[in-house]
């Protein structure tokens, strides 16, 4: 006895157009985001990381300056240039702790970045990340580097 299968042709091949919309614009878009988000928020860390470290280094009159070179220097490399951050996207807010004498013992730099998403999806309404920037904020201390006895 011989075993027909029951051939369908071709519907495989009509189901997989809107199989492949659904791929690519429910799940794989908005995935890329979201990979993307980490790097910036990664990227802005290293920022505040990089500003931190250099306003610790300077006198606290200086601090301004040192937190705009050091933000200067990071949208200089590629990794913010990838997530298409400039030094006008980064906002530094540095603030010191004294002691009881009135020196500096330590640093605290507030950092906002904001980032633009990667592939912008139009959406019925405003969702950080997908097509309304993002705003990624970032505090860190650090001690205050001796300058030498007085």
């Amino acid at each position: 006895m011989k075993f027909y299968r029951n051939r369908k042709g071709g519907s495989g091949t009509v189901e997989l157009a809107p199989a492949l919309v659904v791929i690519f614009i429910v799940i794989l878009i908005p995935m890329l985001d979201l990979l993307y988000l980490g790097l910036a928020y990664a990227s802005g860390w290293y920022c505040n990381h990089l500003v931190v470290r250099e306003v610790a280094c300077r006198e606290p009159a200086n601090a301004t300056v040192a937190a705009d070179s050091a933000t200067q220097a990071w949208a200089g490399t590629g990794l913010a240039k990838f997530i298409g951050a400039s030094a006008a996207s980064v906002v530094n807010n540095p603030s010191f702790k004294n002691d009881a004498s009135g020196n500096p013992i330590s640093v605290t730099v507030s950092t906002v970045v904001t980032v633009q998403p990667f592939l912008p999806i139009p959406f019925f309404m405003q969702v950080q990340g997908l097509n309304q920037p993002v705003k990624f904020g970032y505090s860190a201390e650090r001690p205050q580097e001796e300058k030498g006895i007085k």
